[in-house]
């Protein structure tokens, strides 16, 4: 999945520990349904939460 992400350009995403069991069950829900809406929105979430950690991190980075 990252190789995708940085193949566009995009930094690589965390799914954390704590949010494997959405990630697998939207992923199998996708596979199984033929609906990506669940996965692309967790998708999009955590994506959006890891820009904001980077961001964060250079926000209070010194210099």
């Amino acid at each position: 999945m990252n190789l995708l992400l940085l193949r566009g350009k995009y930094p690589p995403m965390a799914i954390r520990p704590e949010d494997r069991k959405t990630y697998l069950d939207t992923l199998e829900h996708a596979s199984l349904q033929a609906d990506l809406e669940p996965f692309q929105i967790f998708m999009h979430q955590r994506l959006d939460a890891t820009l904001g950690e980077y961001l964060s991190v250079l926000h209070d980075a010194p210099g």
